[in-house]
């Protein structure tokens, strides 16, 4: 079964972790450093309230999106 579905939470964290895949995107599309950063510190926060909502921990690290440039 998945871990996810089975959370508490469940909804929130996949909306949450939907809404960081998003600033990682934006981040990746920007060549404005401090833009970028700014998307990524987003893209953090909801990844942080993605685990405190039940979602697993994630491994990928936000800088990934500097990469994709």
């Amino acid at each position: 079964m998945d871990q996810l579905a089975d959370a508490p939470g469940k909804q929130d964290a996949v909306a949450f972790l939907k809404e960081r895949e998003e600033c990682l995107a934006e981040a990746a599309k920007t060549d404005i450093l401090s833009t970028k950063a700014q998307w990524l510190m987003f893209a953090e926060e909801w990844l942080k309230l993605a685990q405190a909502a039940g979602a697993p921990p994630k491994r990928e690290a936000a800088t990934k999106a500097v990469a994709a440039k």
